[in-house]
């Protein structure tokens, strides 16, 4: 089975399916072509046509807008680059990479309202949960830090952690008010209007199946009846994060492995007052392999995470038994909420992620003409992240990147350590043992 192939979204978000574009039916010749229609391709496909409205600009998408990892994920709308969340690792640029992630995020729900999608992000704020009083101890030494960057996260002791989300299990928890919830498949949505109403070409059930770079990229994309046609563009955008070492790119810096997620039927407001979590705060712990939790519009609460999954040679299709995973996070919601003992799944699903060795994510061009760009390596932070590195992708191909790149993110080259297979399973499959041993006796 090829990664085109992959099995169909079966997420709570994509349970009304929307209709899809036409297929690539001719050769073309474009200024920007992108690959792949989540968040990141559409993103850089409507931030381009903002900045340069007589650009051509088309996306090309191998199933439908959202099929993949953005209609996959957990709806949290987390600020920060991954590895600078809630740690202060690059001090000398935390609170501007605070900053920009915050406003992007308020940017998407200003797109999302304009488009009519306002109800389905909530900017409730979210929480990092302690399992333990050490992740407790170094919670309230960041919030301190924070502080005295004039950044607003809260550090909350276990009673207040209890007090606004209904559960004793946990040390104490970070809250940053900035954050936010949200329908994944909404998102894409929205992105999608908003991009098609400012002239970006879509064309979904269209794979590119191999580039080739030059002063003009080419990309053979499968389109109509599958035939074959050529995109010719002066720069193409790879918007495929966990499927982009299929076309080659990124294979011994990026891991693609698979997390699981679960949501319940709708449970409605007294369940949600009974078991003490009317707010409805987002909330996930401070494990290596995390937990998180959230709810959906219609009042669903859904969990996910708390495993990866590896398949040889970053294998993009799920294949594992989802039932039994679904039991371990029903174990893990009844740990923290123990009246919902009785509540059923009636939506169980995978999602693909991708993260580099060093957890840190990168936005830039590459190639000899430096006119093939990227962003990738979300590690869970792709909904704020991706969205953000449409806005740089952007900037790049207009020449005009220079606000960026104190980033850290900003062609970040992340470390190039990973073999080719077979040795490449041994080594990722040990690496996840490795933090599976580290999250070990942490909870009790």
């Amino acid at each position: 089975m090829s990664w085109i192939d992959q099995e169909e979204n079966r997420s709570v978000w994509a349970r009304e399916p929307a209709p899809r574009n036409p297929p690539l039916n001719q050769n073309l010749q474009v200024d920007v072509a992108v690959v792949g229609a989540g968040y990141t391709g559409l993103s850089s496909a409507y931030h381009i046509k903002i900045l340069h409205p007589e650009k051509e600009v088309a996306i090309f998408e191998a199933k439908y807008a959202g099929h993949g990892a953005s209609g996959r994920n957990g709806g949290m709308c987390l600020n920060q680059p991954s590895k600078d969340y809630m740690s202060m690792i690059h001090p000398g640029t935390h609170r501007l990479t605070y900053d920009a992630t915050a406003n992007s995020l308020k940017e998407l729900g200003d797109l999302m309202r304009a488009g009519g999608f306002g109800s389905s992000i909530r900017f409730s704020g979210s929480l990092l949960t302690n399992v333990d009083k050490r992740g407790a101890e170094g919670s309230r030494e960041y919030a301190a830090n924070a502080a005295s960057l004039g950044m607003p996260i809260e550090y909350w002791d276990g009673g207040r952690v209890k007090q606004e989300i209904g559960t004793g299990v946990y040390s104490g928890g970070l809250f940053d008010p900035n954050a936010a919830e949200a329908d994944p498949i909404k998102i894409v949505r929205a992105l999608k209007k908003a991009a098609e109403k400012a002239g970006v070409a879509i064309y979904e059930d269209s794979p590119v199946l191999d580039i080739h770079e030059g002063r003009r990229a080419r990309a053979i994309v499968k389109g109509e009846g599958g035939q074959m046609h050529e995109v010719s563009a002066n720069a193409l955008v790879l918007g495929t994060d966990a499927y982009t070492s299929q076309l080659g790119y990124f294979r011994s810096r990026l891991v693609v492995t698979h997390t699981e997620l679960a949501a319940t039927k709708p449970l409605g407001e007294p369940v949600f007052r009974e078991i003490g979590w009317a707010s409805r705060t987002p909330f996930h712990d401070d494990r290596k392999l995390l937990y998180h939790l959230g709810t959906t519009d219609d009042g669903r609460i859904m969990i996910g995470a708390g495993n990866v999954e590896y398949f040889f040679n970053d294998g993009p299709v799920y294949r594992k038994d989802l039932g039994r995973r679904a039991s371990a996070l029903k174990a893990e919601l009844v740990r923290i909420y123990p009246a919902l003992a009785g509540v059923e799944f009636d939506h169980v699903w995978s999602g693909p992620l991708s993260f580099s060795l060093n957890m840190t994510q990168s936005v830039g061009s590459m190639g000899k003409q430096r006119n093939i760009f990227y962003g990738m390596g979300y590690a869970g932070h792709g909904v704020t992240l991706a969205f953000l590195f449409g806005k740089v992708i952007a900037d790049l191909i207009d020449g005009n990147a220079d606000r960026w790149k104190a980033m850290p993110f900003y062609q970040n080259p992340m470390p190039s350590l990973l073999p080719p297979e077979p040795l490449r399973y041994p080594v990722v499959k040990s690496y996840l043992g490795y933090l599976r041993l580290a999250d070990k006796g942490r909870v009790g």
